[in-house]
């Protein structure tokens, strides 16, 4: 047997519950953490003939882990939906008992602004919990592909959000300049 992998096959069962408490310390998705420890894993099998000589291996294990956790949550952000932007932004009316219902305005404006076909591919990839990788081979095209989709989409709902606000930024000026000219 290679003494590489021998290695590798010692490392994993003494490091592997450590490294898996550790991931779990940064992040609550049970999906994400054992991704990113199998990933950290990758990492060590592929580099299997360097670590054997290097100087600190739990060491480098945390901090690839680590790095695999920051890159996971980059994109979680950078390809999350930013529903906050739609909330704030989704009401024109100066009826604040409407914000209770800006959810249900945001899912209905999405609803309107995006095809079925567009819809039915955010519910995958956000609702469903399908990674870009499965839903671009379910539609036969790259993962970059899908993602530029994804981004586009996106910028689709924010493009058609910013009009209404600026009616409603407007609409607040315009009361503004009436209540000051009132006063003076």
């Amino acid at each position: 047997m290679d003494n590489s992998k021998e290695f590798f096959d010692e490392l994993y069962n003494s490091e592997f519950t450590q490294i898996e408490k550790y991931v779990r310390r940064m992040l609550y998705d049970s999906n994400a953490v054992e991704d990113i420890v199998q990933e950290t894993f990758f990492e060590v099998y592929r580099k299997r003939e360097e670590l054997m000589k290097h100087p600190n291996i739990k060491g480098w294990l945390r901090v690839t882990a680590k790095n695999k956790v920051m890159k996971w949550e980059e994109k979680q952000r950078k390809y999350s939906l930013d529903f906050d932007f739609l909330i704030d932004n989704s009401v024109s009316d100066l009826n604040p008992k409407v914000d209770d219902f800006k959810m249900v305005e945001v899912y209905t404006a999405v609803k309107e602004i995006l095809s079925e076909e567009e819809l039915e591919l955010l519910r995958c990839y956000y609702e469903y919990g399908y990674t870009s990788q499965e839903i671009a081979q379910k539609l036969g095209v790259t993962e970059t592909c899908f993602k530029v989709r994804i981004l586009r989409m996106k910028q689709k709902i924010r493009n058609s959000m910013l009009l209404p606000f600026l009616f409603g930024v407007c609409g607040v000026l315009y009361q503004l300049i009436i209540f000051i000219g009132d006063k003076i």
